[in-house]
């Protein structure tokens, strides 16, 4: 398979451009072959996200839609197209590695939010897309899964962006009640004053908020998921100026794309801020669209980790064990 740009050999068959090309000014004009609907972006009638979705039908995250020339929500403060589910405690979630809640006895209650405001070509998630097949839950039922044992709440997804309403009455009422940690594992593009109020009550419970930083290049991140990266930046650095206890970020490695030259810019931007925060790298898997790649390189994966350990104390290499 040749690049669309430069003719050089190119590692995916879904990706038209070679890695290098990926990186250009050049990958701009294939972004809407990869990903859909892009044109309603910036139109205004949603502003829950970054995308800030025209509404001509339904938007990129399809929660909302238009109905009879009114926007509509499938979600609000007190209901969310959502499954749960009990994970024990200690959790394989990416910030085990650090979070103190990761060494309670118990369970973590899981929220995965379907929709997301975000395309990735690699998905780990993708069914989220389903969201027809999507049962509600009210505020109510969710609150009924937590018992003695449930030690924190993770929402995650998808991306809870798209339902952050419901996410955050829940949760507020949640630590309320019980005491529960509660955390984020989003993309981060979402509104700035709603991630604030997330990121509030996860300092409040002693939480975490998880950033899945895709890319630095914002030329191979808008190839990758369809989305720039300069809003999530933006919350990423708004959370830290007040709440910078519960900031962490992981990338995904996507093979011969998000390189090492990706991650010292993703770590340096981190340790412009604090060289504390704590920075996980993540093999990644085949999956969704990207399926003809392989599990990330041995030797990409470390060089990365030395470019990141050149910024920060705090690194770790997740799902290792797919290289060993």
């Amino acid at each position: 398979m040749k690049c669309e740009v430069c003719g050089r050999e190119r590692p995916s068959k879904t990706i038209p451009l070679c890695p290098k090309c990926a990186k250009s000014e050049r990958a701009r004009e294939f972004v809407s072959l990869l990903h859909e609907n892009l044109d309603v972006i910036g139109g205004g009638d949603c502003g829950l996200c970054s995308n800030k979705c025209r509404i001509d039908d339904v938007g990129l995250c399809k929660i909302r839609k238009r109905v009879g020339g009114k926007v509509i929500s499938l979600s609000s403060k007190e209901k969310a197209l959502l499954h749960a589910y009990y994970d024990p405690l200690p959790t394989n979630c990416c910030n085990a590695w650090f979070c103190e809640g990761s060494k309670l006895s118990g369970y973590n209650l899981a929220v995965f939010y379907y929709g997301c405001n975000f395309d990735c070509l690699y998905c780990q998630n993708w069914e989220h897309k389903f969201v027809e097949r999507a049962r509600a839950f009210s505020v109510e039922e969710l609150l009924g899964m937590i018992n003695e044992r449930v030690k924190c709440v993770c929402h995650f997804g998808g991306s809870p962006e798209p339902q952050i309403d419901f996410a955050l009455n829940f949760s507020e009422i949640a630590y309320k009640k019980f005491g529960v940690m509660i955390c984020w594992e989003w993309n981060g593009a979402g509104n700035r004053s709603k991630a604030l109020k997330a990121a509030e009550i996860s300092s409040m419970s002693k939480g975490t908020v998880k950033f899945d930083l895709k890319a630095w290049n914002e030329n191979l991140h808008l190839l990758l998921t369809g989305r720039s990266n300069e809003e999530v930046l933006k919350n990423f650095e708004a959370i830290f100026e007040k709440y910078p206890e519960v900031l962490s970020a992981t990338t995904l490695l996507v093979p011969y794309y998000v390189d090492a030259e990706e991650v010292e810019g993703i770590a340096s931007f981190l340790a412009s801020l604090s060289e504390d925060i704590p920075y996980s790298l993540l093999v990644f898997h085949p999956d969704y669209k990207l399926r003809d790649l392989p599990v990330t390189p041995k030797e990409q994966v470390y060089e990365c980790y030395r470019a990141a350990k050149k910024y920060l104390k705090r690194v770790n290499i997740g799902n290792i064990f797919l290289i060993l």
